[in-house]
C-alpha cells in the first residue's frame, strides 16, 4: 500500500486535526500527576501518524518522541517540526533502557499489527516504564455493532478487532498494576441521556475505546491517580440496551395506561349513554304525564267555562224575567229598609224627602212610581202620608183614605213583611 494513499485515506476518514485534539484531551487528567512525579518526562508515541498527540504531549510539558513506519504520514510531523522518527515501534522501544519513560502511547495501531506482536509491545513497555507510568492503546470498539461489522474494515490495513476485555487482559497478564476501559466519541446526545432508539443501539456505542494501563509504584503515588482512574467513560452495548428496554417497556406501560383510560372512557361513555338514555325516558314519560295533567286541567277549564257560561246564561234570563222585574220594588224597599235602619233618623227623612221631591218633580217618573208602588197599598198610602205631611204634594179629591192597620189582616204574607219592618224601624228611629 502506498504511503501517499493511507494519508489521503486517514484524511479523510480519521478527521481534522482540530478534532483529534478535542478528543484525546480526555488523557490529559491522566497525565497531570505524573508531572508532579517526574521533572524530566519522557514519552514515546508509536504510529505517531500525523502528531496530534505529540502537540498535547509538548503542551503539557512533556518530552516525547515519534515513531512511524509509513513516510507519507511523517511528512505532516514534519512539516510542523515535531520530534518524530521512521521506523519499527516494537525495535524502538526494545532499544530502550528500562525505567526510562513516563508514558507510551499508541493511538490505533494495535488493530494493525499481529497479536503476537502486540503483544510483545505491552511486554516491553512495561519494562520500559518508570514507576506508575502510563500505557495508552486506543483502537476501534467492535462493542459498537456498525463499527464490529463494516467501520473497522473499511480500513483495508486492519488485521481484526480487539475486544476491550481482551486488551484488559492482555495488559494485566504483562504485569501492569491495574487498567482503565475508557469508551470514547459517543454522540453527545446520547451521552446526555436522550431517547434512545433502535438504531442508537447498533450504532450508539462508543465507536473508540482506549486501555489505559499503569505500571506499578508507590502507593502515594498512584492515588494521585485515582480520580481518573475512577470515573467512568462513554457508552456500553449493554447501557444502550438496557435502557432501550426501560424505554420500550416505559412506552409499553405508556401504551397499556392508554389502553386502560381508553378502555376506561369506553365504559364511561357506554355508562354515559345507558345513563342519558335513562335521562330521556324519563323525560319522556314525564312529558307524557304532564301532557296528561294538561289535558285534564284543560278539560276541568274547559267545564268549568261551560258551567260558567251556563250560570251566566241562567243570571241573564233571570234577569230578564217578568218575575224579576215585578220584585224589583220589593227588592228595592228591603235594600231601602235595611240601610235606613242602620242610619239615623234625621238622616233617613233627608233622604226620603228628597227622593219623594225628585221624583214628584219628573211626571213620567212619578207616573212610573205610582204605578209600581200602588201595588203595595200599604207602601203607597205611607209614603203618600210622608209627602202629605212634609208639603210635598196637597191632597186630592177622591183619594183613597189611609189604610188602618187593621186592613193588613187582609193583605198578603210578604206585603204584611215589609209594612211591618219599615213600622219597626221607624219605631226605632223615633225612640232614639
Amino acid at each position: 500500500m502506498s504511503s501517499s494513499f493511507y494519508r489521503a485515506f486517514e484524511d479523510r476518514y480519521r478527521g481534522s486535526r482540530e478534532l483529534i485534539h478535542e478528543r484525546q484531551k480526555i488523557y490529559v487528567p491522566f497525565l497531570e500527576p505524573l508531572k508532579q512525579l517526574y521533572p524530566e518526562r519522557k514519552a514515546l508515541d508509536v504510529g505517531c501518524g500525523r502528531g496530534e498527540w505529540l502537540e498535547i504531549l509538548i503542551s503539557n510539558g512533556f518530552d516525547p518522541l515519534g515513531v512511524d513506519l509509513d513516510v507519507g504520514m511523517l511528512e505532516a510531523c514534519h512539516a510542523l517540526g515535531l520530534p518524530v522518527e521512521q521506523g519499527d515501534a516494537l525495535e524502538m522501544l526494545k532499544r530502550l533502557p528500562d525505567n526510562s519513560l513516563t508514558v507510551v502511547s499508541g493511538f490505533h495501531l494495535a488493530e494493525h499489527i499481529p497479536f503476537d506482536v502486540l503483544n510483545e509491545l505491552v511486554r516491553q513497555t512495561l519494562r520500559v516504564l518508570k514507576p506508575a507510568g502510563l500505557l495508552i492503546l486506543e483502537t476501534p470498539n467492535p462493542e459498537n455493532l456498525m463499527v464490529g461489522t463494516e467501520t473497522f474494515y473499511l480500513d483495508p490495513s486492519h488485521e481484526r478487532p480487539i475486544p476491550h476485555l481482551l486488551l484488559s487482559f492482555l495488559a494485566e497478564y504483562c504485569g501492569f498494576h491495574r487498567s482503565k476501559l475508557l469508551r470514547l466519541q459517543e454522540p453527545a446526545g446520547l451521552a446526555e441521556g436522550g431517547a434512545v432508539n433502535l438504531m442508537s443501539v447498533f450504532h450508539g456505542v462508543s465507536p473508540d475505546y482506549a486501555i489505559v494501563a499503569q505500571k506499578q509504584g508507590q502507593v502515594e503515588h498512584l492515588r494521585a491517580f485515582d480520580g481518573a482512574f475512577n470515573r467512568t467513560y462513554g457508552l456500553s452495548l449493554e447501557s444502550l440496551a438496557n435502557r432501550y428496554d426501560s424505554q420500550v417497556t416505559g412506552t409499553q406501560a405508556q401504551l397499556n395506561e392508554l389502553e386502560r383510560l381508553i378502555h376506561e372512557l369506553h365504559h364511561h361513555h357506554a355508562q354515559t349513554n345507558a345513563q342519558g338514555h335513562q335521562l330521556w325516558q324519563r323525560a319522556a314519560d314525564a312529558d307524557i304525564r304532564i301532557q296528561g295533567e294538561f289535558g285534564r286541567v284543560n278539560a276541568e277549564l274547559d267545564a268549568i267555562r261551560a258551567q260558567n257560561l251556563a250560570y251566566q246564561q241562567q243570571m241573564m234570563a233571570l234577569l230578564n224575567s217578568a218575575s224579576w222585574r215585578v220584585t224589583h220594588p220589593l227588592r228595592v224597599s228591603k235594600s231601602l229598609a235595611k240601610w235606613s235602619l242602620q242610619q239615623p233618623r234625621r238622616t233617613v227623612r233627608s233622604v226620603l224627602f228628597r227622593s219623594v221631591r225628585f221624583v214628584l218633580n219628573r211626571p213620567g217618573l212619578r207616573l212610573r212610581m205610582s204605578n209600581a208602588i200602588k201595588n203595595h197599598p200599604v207602601l203607597f198610602q205611607r209614603v203618600r202620608q210622608f209627602a202629605l205631611a212634609h208639603g210635598l204634594t196637597e191632597p186630592e179629591i177622591g183619594v183613597m183614605p189611609p189604610i188602618p192597620e187593621d186592613s193588613l189582616d187582609h193583605a198578603s204574607p210578604r206585603v204584611a213583611h215589609i209594612y211591618s219592618e219599615l213600622k219597626q224601624a221607624f219605631e226605632r228611629k223615633e225612640n232614639r
